[in-house]
């Protein structure tokens, strides 16, 4: 119901010209949109903000290609170079539906798109495993799943509902997570998927896997700048580990032929900590995104940059309320309350 009276609300402002004022108000400043992966069945009803159906995507774009706005790269933001209203396309992980599901849409409007990789998935590749446990048990409410694994050293009965979903993923994941080889992990992950009858494959494809060696290779032929994720996708307060995770990542991103250097980072799930900071710029890091909604600004700390995490549940409406500025500065009068 509120979704509803605040889409009302952004139509009404937009006919009465909010927008059209907030994007004079906001000339020189920029949106970074945020996405991630994409929808090969039902993915977008799971994880709305994690899964985009991809003929959104590609609506989405196809506005963008006819608006107002002008459509940058980061560095060219970040630089200052543009003083019209400006819109950066991110998008984080690498989900292997980049290239599969929206890799033609790339193509066809070749905007710059700053990609961020999380390497470990791309190297291994194989599903990854707490999103696609996950998505198996949303599926599966009302089901019982048996947990008879020797290598897992349990034996136990889980009645699956919406309620204990999280606590479940938590627990098999703390299993999973303990035994050395990858390939077991995932062969741990099939019998689940295959005990409560929920297909994890697509067209002969396996979902939940990232983009492999060639197919990152080839997006850059799109306009895409592959950029940095930290190997395993996490964010240890630990110095010695947080720079051992974006070296890592650095590592692995060389061995590809990149048409730009490893210089801009993403954390991953938003999760930083402002110790984080000189330990970036000591890996050579100029730029790193958050999921904290706002404007990039002249002003904006450029390893704190303000991301609106585009998804299935945002509204056109909602979605221009965000570029023009109009989401922000609302924001903004409402923090001072």
């Amino acid at each position: 119901m509120l979704k509803a009276i605040k889409i009302i609300a952004l139509f009404i402002i937009k006919y009465l010209g909010g927008f059209w004022l907030a994007r004079k108000l906001n000339k020189g400043n920029t949106c970074v949109l945020c996405y991630h992966g994409f929808a090969y069945d039902d993915e977008y009803l799971f994880r709305p903000k994690l899964f985009m159906r991809p003929e959104s995507f590609k609506k989405r774009l196809a506005w963008l290609q006819d608006s107002p706005y002008k459509i940058v790269s980061l560095s060219e933001a970040v630089n200052n170079q543009h003083n019209g209203n400006l819109v950066v396309l991110t998008m984080d992980d690498g989900w292997a539906g980049t290239k599969e599901l929206v890799g033609d849409t790339l193509a066809e409007h070749n905007f710059p798109l700053m990609l961020y990789v999380t390497s470990y998935y791309v190297q291994k590749q194989g599903a990854v495993i707490n999103v696609a446990l996950a998505y198996i048990l949303w599926k599966s409410a009302g089901k019982t799943l048996v947990i008879d694994e020797p290598i897992l050293s349990i034996t136990k009965e889980y009645v699956i509902s919406a309620e204990n979903t999280v606590s479940i993923v938590t627990e098999l994941c703390q299993l999973i997570d303990g035994v050395a080889s990858f390939s077991v992990r995932q062969r741990v992950l099939l019998d689940i998927a295959k005990q409560l009858q929920v297909n994890l494959h697509s067209n002969g494809q396996l979902m939940f896997r990232s983009l492999n060696t060639e197919e990152l290779t080839a997006l850059q032929q799109s306009n895409v700048d592959i950029q940095l994720h930290t190997h395993r996708h996490c964010s240890p307060q630990n110095e010695q580990e947080f720079k051992l995770e974006v070296s890592q990542n650095i590592d692995y991103l060389q061995q590809l032929e990149l048409i730009n250097t490893l210089q801009h980072f993403c954390y991953p799930s938003g999760e930083y900590y402002l110790p984080q900071l000189p330990w970036l710029k000591e890996c050579g890091v100029v730029t790193a995104t958050t999921v904290s909604s706002g404007m990039l600004t002249s002003d904006t700390d450029r390893l704190q940059i303000p991301r609106f995490l585009d998804g299935a549940d945002v509204h056109q409406i909602e979605f221009e309320a965000e570029l023009c500025g109009l989401s922000s500065a609302i924001r903004k009068l409402a923090s001072f309350k």
